[in-house]
């Protein structure tokens, strides 16, 4: 590896030769970089083809799409798109055409459009009659009662990643444009006259909802965990019960006995569980409240962030459970839109 530094002396006239300075302790401490084209995942031309271990991936940038592509058995990726805008279907085709662009030139850019764009899918939900104008909680919940009717499965396919179907970004969060959104294109594509930097032009923009947040906290009425509990406390049940009955001699008294001591045992954890939750609340309320309204709330996180267009996939790949929509770090409150500017008001 060579790393020179080139300079000319301030005054020199443009057709003078350069200066070369070739520091001696980083030639002998610099190593090759691969190209990130020359990764093996980048060599992958199916999915059959993938690795099955994260750590393989190395820079991929769509390692947890691939994966979870894998880990789960489904295959179809990207968001369900609602259209909450009727005014005018030249605009929304525009707007459509526009977001698919932008998706299949990032793809393109980053090496991943032959193996990913086979599987992207795009679901437009329209409906003129109860969409028109719908709020962003209106639209939360006909996410949800969509979802129940798809027939999604429950449990991976496999346990290459960490992840359930109905974690996935595509089934967790749905995007929504209503006629503030649709009116950002315009902008976009006057601004637009063919340059590489996109990022830095007027942002065509939609919301993205997240289906598990309320006012008091997430409610995720898929939740996986949950039904197994509650299953496994239905099978201890039914257990506990057989055996009671197989034991009908056991004296009274010890049948008593027992009884008062799990009665202790279980106000002493459900005391604790409550400490410790109404602790956990008090540093919430604290944290969380006394900011400006948004859809009644006055929560940090409402729901649901403003989003530029242009980086419709990268977010994709974000969601994969590592940063939710409630990580500050990442996303903004709005009015303010991910990954730069605000939302005109």
């Amino acid at each position: 590896c060579h790393l020179w530094i080139q300079y000319r002396i301030k005054g020199q006239p443009s057709n003078a030769p350069d200066f070369q300075l070739h520091p001696p302790a980083i030639h002998h401490t610099c190593l090759p970089i691969m190209p990130r084209e020359a990764h093996p995942t980048f060599n992958a031309r199916t999915l059959e083809e993938l690795p099955t271990h994260l750590a393989h991936y190395g820079i991929d940038p769509f390692r947890r799409t691939c994966l979870s592509m894998l880990s789960t058995g489904i295959h179809k990726w990207g968001f369900v798109i609602y259209r909450c805008t009727y005014d005018d279907d030249g605009l929304w085709d525009r707007y459509l055409a526009q977001l698919k662009s932008l998706c299949h030139d990032y793809l393109v850019e980053e090496g991943r459009a032959e193996l990913l764009e086979p599987y992207l899918d795009w679901i437009v939900i329209e409906d003129r009659a109860t969409l028109d104008n719908a709020s962003r909680v209106e639209v939360r919940k006909h996410f949800n009662q969509w979802l129940s009717k798809q027939n999604i499965p429950l449990l991976p396919t496999n346990l290459y990643l960490s992840v359930v179907p109905m974690e996935l970004p595509r089934f967790r969060y749905c995007l929504y444009v209503d006629k503030q959104c649709l009116d950002t294109v315009i902008q976009f594509q006057k601004a637009n006259d063919g340059t590489d930097y996109i990022s830095q032009l007027p942002p065509m923009v939609f919301a993205v909802i997240d289906r598990t947040w309320t006012p008091d906290g997430p409610v995720d009425e898929f939740d996986l965990a949950k039904a197994l509990k509650e299953k496994d406390g239905d099978d201890k049940e039914q257990g506990a019960n057989e055996q009671g009955a197989n034991e009908q001699d056991v004296g009274e008294e010890d049948d008593e006995s027992g009884k008062e001591s799990e009665e202790e045992e279980s106000e002493e954890e459900e005391s604790e569980e409550e400490e410790s939750e109404e602790e956990e609340s008090e540093e919430e309320e604290d944290y969380d409240h006394g900011h400006p309204l948004i859809d009644g709330s006055d929560r940090r996180y409402v729901g649901w962030v403003y989003c530029g267009a242009h980086n419709v996939v990268g977010l994709y790949e974000t969601l994969h459970g590592m940063r939710g929509l409630d990580d500050e770090d990442t996303f903004h409150r709005p009015s303010r839109i991910w990954t730069r500017g605000s939302m005109p008001a």
